[in-house]
C-alpha cells in the first residue's frame, strides 16, 4: 500500500487565511469519513506532536483534516472560523460524513459549531470545559479575570509567549450556554475524554458535561493525565481511535 502523507492547504475564513493540513485515508477502500480536528486555547493543530500522532492513527480508516485558528481567541471568531472549514470541507472533499475532535477550547467551539449543524455524525470533546468563566477564571488568575471583566485589555507574557486579550474575549463568552447544549445533544454520538489531574478544566467539569448530554455517550477519564495529556497523549489518541471505529 503507498503511503499517503499531509497535504497543506490553506483555507479562506472571515479573519483570513488558515493554515490546514489533510490527511488522506491510506485505506482507498473506505467509505468517505472525515475527522476534522480543532486545536485548543494558544493552541496548533500540531499540538506539540500529539495531534499528528493521532491524525496519522486515524488516517488507517478516516480521512483527517487539522487548521490552524488565525489568532483570534474570541469563541464567536473560532465558531465562525470552524464553520468556514466545515463549508469548505463539505464541498472539497465531496460531502463526507463529518466527525469534530475538539480540544480545550476548540471543545466549546466545537460543540457550539456541531449543535448548529445537522451534518456533523460525531463529536469528541477532549479536556473540555462546560464553564468557560470557571475555566478562564482559573486559568488566567482571579486578578487578570477581574481585570478583563472590568473593561481592561490585558497584555500577559508567558513560557508560551505573549497574547493580548480584550475585554470581549470575557463578555464573548456569555453567548454560550454550553451546558444547555449538552442537554440538546440527543441521538449523535459523544466521546467525552479528560485527565483526570488536569489543572487547567478540573475533571468535574466534564463528569457534568457528561450527566448532560443525551445518549449515545462516553465517558473517559484518564488517570494521571494533565490538560495537555502530556505523558498520556497514546492513551487519549486510542481511545478516539476506539471511539471513531464503533461510530463509522
Amino acid at each position: 500500500m503507498r503511503v499517503k502523507f499531509d497535504e497543506p492547504l490553506k483555507i479562506s475564513g472571515p479573519y483570513g487565511d488558515m493554515e490546514a493540513k489533510f490527511q488522506p485515508c491510506q485505506d482507498d477502500e473506505a467509505p468517505n469519513n472525515l475527522l476534522i480536528m480543532a486545536h485548543g486555547f494558544r493552541g496548533s493543530m500540531e499540538g506539540g506532536g500529539r495531534a499528528a500522532y493521532l491524525s496519522q492513527m486515524a488516517s488507517m480508516f478516516v480521512n483527517v483534516l487539522r487548521f490552524n485558528f488565525t489568532g483570534s481567541q474570541i469563541l464567536s471568531h473560532q465558531i465562525e472560523e470552524m464553520e468556514a472549514v466545515l463549508d469548505f470541507a463539505q464541498k472539497k472533499y465531496h460531502n463526507p460524513r463529518l466527525f469534530l475532535l475538539g480540544r480545550s477550547m476548540g471543545g466549546a467551539a466545537s460543540l457550539v459549531t456541531a449543535s448548529r449543524r445537522s451534518d456533523i455524525a460525531g463529536l469528541a470533546l477532549w479536556a473540555t470545559p462546560s464553564d468557560l468563566h470557571a475555566t478562564f477564571k482559573n486559568a488566567l488568575g482571579d486578578e487578570n479575570y477581574s481585570r478583563l471583566k472590568g473593561g481592561e485589555t490585558l497584555d500577559l507574557e508567558d513560557e508560551r509567549g505573549s497574547i493580548t486579550l480584550t475585554p470581549d474575549f470575557v463578555s464573548d463568552l456569555d453567548k454560550y450556554d454550553l451546558q444547555q447544549m449538552l442537554r440538546a445533544w440527543q441521538k449523535r454520538p459523544l466521546l467525552i475524554i479528560h485527565g483526570s489531574n488536569d489543572k487547567t478544566v478540573d475533571v468535574s467539569q466534564a463528569q457534568r458535561s457528561f450527566a448532560f448530554a443525551g445518549r449515545p455517550k462516553k465517558l473517559v477519564i484518564v488517570p494521571g493525565a494533565d490538560h495537555s495529556f502530556t505523558n498520556h497523549s497514546n492513551k487519549a489518541a486510542e481511545e478516539v481511535i476506539t471511539w471513531l471505529r464503533a461510530h463509522l
